[in-house]
């Protein structure tokens, strides 16, 4: 059989054949482009992931950090002894820490918004010290001052308020100011006592002396005037003798003696020239025994707790005087059931001079507290006790009060008549 050369194979075969070879040459050089684009993918792909990862570890790694900032920063918050309240831009409480509620006496709840706040502390004063009645009942001076949170390129983002506690510090001004007035008591007292009691004595005598005149009649004028000044003269000297007790440079006559006792003339004394003292029913409370302080200055402190207590309630009522041992000693009380003691007057009763009762002399409460300072003791205003709905005054004579035996350890209810 004889070979075909080119020549004798068909035109139109020849291209076909030309037309396949020139097919697959294009199909392999696509899909050889096609496995190089995957390739560049795959790996563009992996490069891809791992700066993902890279980043993702970054990311993690500040809100961790962030975490780590905003619990010290909330730790910061907690420990900072002044009260901080936060507000976002619309006025609303978004924090507050814990020395903010101690100092409002209010939970968080119960200061969720700006007005709660201002109810339970009233508006801010630009740090001028304001006394407030806090949500606890407790009368706190209160300092508060509000600045504006200010972010870059932000007019405002809220604002932080402080609110200072200066209550412990005003007190210690109080009771500077009241040992200043005291020693400014004492000198014009020593003076007083000196140049006072002298012509007072010549008045009285001379009263007593029109008094018991044959020649004056018991029911006439001139008896009556001469009664008057004389118990004027007595009245001034109670007050010399108060004033000079409150400045006293603490002497103390000390002695072991009943509680008891002492409180039933202490009543006795506070009920004496009363005006039908049987308006007031004085109970005594007393499981205390023997004391040892100064008898004469301690029932002179409790007779002035009793008759403040009766004057309270000027048409009569009830007053239960209390003595009880304690671990720090002897604990007095005296609580009667008038009207209390309003808020904005409590840490001002024992200044010298302070009153609230027109003819009263403010010097009752400020002897008290000086009995109770020169007994190393101290003298506090508590709530009311129950039933009774008035004021309670608390005495304590530390370090005294040594029972003799358990029967005078029992409470010994006893009703003054």
């Amino acid at each position: 059989m004889t070979a075909l050369d080119d020549t004798s194979v068909p035109v139109a075969l020849r291209t076909a054949d030309d037309d396949v070879t020139q097919a697959i040459t294009v199909f392999t050089d696509v899909l050889q482009q096609l496995q190089d684009s995957h390739r560049l993918l795959e790996e563009r792909a992996l490069h891809m992931e791992a700066e993902l990862c890279r980043t993702n570890g970054e990311l993690e790694a500040k809100v961790e950090e962030l975490d780590r900032v905003k619990r010290h920063l909330e730790a910061v918050l907690a420990a900072i002894p002044t009260g901080v309240v936060v507000y976002d831009a619309a006025g609303r409480v978004i924090r507050a820490n814990d020395a903010a509620t101690e100092i409002l006496g209010a939970d968080r709840l119960d200061l969720a918004d700006a007005d709660a706040i201002a109810a339970v502390a009233g508006d801010v004063t630009d740090g001028a010290p304001t006394e407030v009645t806090c949500g606890d009942g407790a009368v706190r001076v209160l300092a508060r001052r509000r600045s504006t949170i200010r972010l870059a390129g932000d007019e405002g983002h809220g604002e932080v308020e402080v609110i200072e506690d200066q209550t412990e510090l005003v007190r210690a001004q109080e009771r500077l100011h009241r040992l200043d007035k005291t020693a400014a008591l004492g000198t014009m007292a020593g003076g007083i006592a000196h140049e006072i009691r002298n012509p007072l004595h010549a008045i009285q005598g001379f009263a007593e002396l029109l008094c018991r005149e044959p020649s004056i009649d018991a029911g006439s004028k001139a008896f009556r005037h001469a009664r008057r000044i004389r118990e004027g003269v007595s009245e001034i000297e109670g007050i010399v003798a108060s004033m000079l007790g409150i400045a006293g440079h603490g002497e103390l006559a000390l002695e072991t003696f009943e509680v008891v006792g002492m409180l039933e003339d202490a009543v006795d004394a506070a009920r004496r020239g009363r005006e039908d003292a049987s308006r007031w029913s004085v109970e005594l409370d007393v499981s205390a025994g023997r004391i040892t302080a100064d008898r004469i200055k301690l029932r002179q402190a409790v007779r002035n707790l009793v008759a403040n207590a009766c004057d309270a309630q000027p048409g009569g009522g009830r007053v239960v005087v209390c003595a009880h041992e304690t671990a720090a000693g002897v604990r007095l009380t005296v609580a009667d059931d008038g009207p209390g003691i309003g808020a904005a007057d409590a840490h001002r009763l024992c200044d010298p001079f302070f009153t609230t009762r027109a003819e009263g002399t403010g010097l009752g409460l400020a002897l008290v507290q000086r009995v109770a300072e020169l007994h190393g003791g101290s003298l506090e205003l508590e709530p009311s006790l129950e039933p009774l709905q008035g004021a309670c005054f608390a005495l304590l004579v530390p370090g005294a009060g040594v029972a003799d035996d358990a029967d005078r350890r029992e409470a010994n209810v006893l009703t003054a008549h």
